[in-house]
């Protein structure tokens, strides 16, 4: 719009800011984060913050927060349920489970669920990265089933520690068995390298996340299933959700999915029978309650 960006006026900050939240239709959060990317160029550019003292910019934020609201649309989770559909109509409807492919986006659909993980982190983004990328060798067989290492994700970017995922083997015959999902997968591909990708597209080719999310959409439009808001949060949500409703404390959630802070109770669905059945329980013991006049 032909204003300099460096250093920014008031006036135009604030025309800035009312362009994100009505021509843009950001999120509150997202125009923060927008704002914040504009002090950091400031400083670069050896310019004090032009947001961080500037009273009308406030009062600004203050209204578009009262207008948009701070309330976040969540993701659809993937539950076991979606997986199995997800089995069904993609693996045996379109794709060959001898494929390489199809194989490893169908591990690595079990890898996100049961770790708790955003597939970003599990497969490569363009390309493959040695150092930071999950590679063959962090895979160990156990005699419960597989033990996963992660050198690098979202909180983990100064390798000062290891992230542990554990595969568990339900079944031999189960489709939704992580064990015997990796155990096939690493039969398929004995020639691999073992510093190489552990997920592949090709006898050579690492399993990209855009290749990921085209497999996943796909086969939920076959199953019926509406892919636009199922997001790369979709297998942490439906993780822990999964591990709520089967009685797990949060703690222990938290714990199994590295959360650092409070966070994964923004993802954890209210479990209605368990809350009607509380109140049904409380009502009763009202029952005894007597009152002497």
């Amino acid at each position: 719009m032909n204003y300099s960006p460096v250093p920014a006026t008031s006036k135009m900050l604030q025309l800035y800011v009312a362009y994100l939240a009505s021509v843009k239709h950001f999120h509150y959060s997202t125009v923060r984060q927008y704002l914040t990317i504009v002090g950091h160029i400031h400083k670069l550019s050896g310019y004090p913050d032009p947001i961080k003292e500037d009273y009308n910019i406030i009062l600004e934020l203050r209204g578009v927060k009262r207008a948009l609201g701070t309330a976040q649309i969540p993701v659809d989770a993937i539950t076991p349920q979606v997986l199995i559909k997800v089995y069904i109509f993609f693996l045996y409807n379109t794709l060959d489970l001898s494929q390489t492919v199809a194989l490893s986006f169908w591990c690595a659909c079990l890898v996100a669920f049961y770790g708790l993980l955003r597939p970003g982190n599990v497969v490569v983004h363009s390309t493959f990265n040695s150092t930071t990328d999950l590679r063959r060798i962090d895979v160990s067989p156990c005699s419960w089933g597989y033990l996963l290492r992660f050198r690098w994700t979202k909180t983990i970017q100064y390798r000062e520690k290891v992230m542990e995922v554990l595969l568990p083997r339900i079944s031999t015959n189960h489709v939704l068995c992580p064990a015997r999902a990796i155990s096939q997968l690493l039969k398929s591909t004995p020639m691999a390298d073992p510093l190489g990708p552990l997920f592949l597209s090709s006898p050579r080719q690492a399993l990209t996340y855009q290749e990921f999310r085209s497999c996943l959409a796909r086969s939920l439009r076959l199953a019926g299933l509406d892919p636009s808001n199922i997001k790369g949060h979709s297998f942490r949500r439906g993780g822990a959700t999964w591990l709520h409703k089967q009685g797990v404390p949060v703690d222990q959630i938290k714990t199994m999915g590295h959360w650092a802070s409070d966070a994964v109770l923004r993802y954890l669905e209210p479990n209605f029978e368990k809350q009607l059945s509380t109140m049904v329980n409380y009502g009763q013991s009202l029952e005894a309650v007597t009152v002497t006049l």
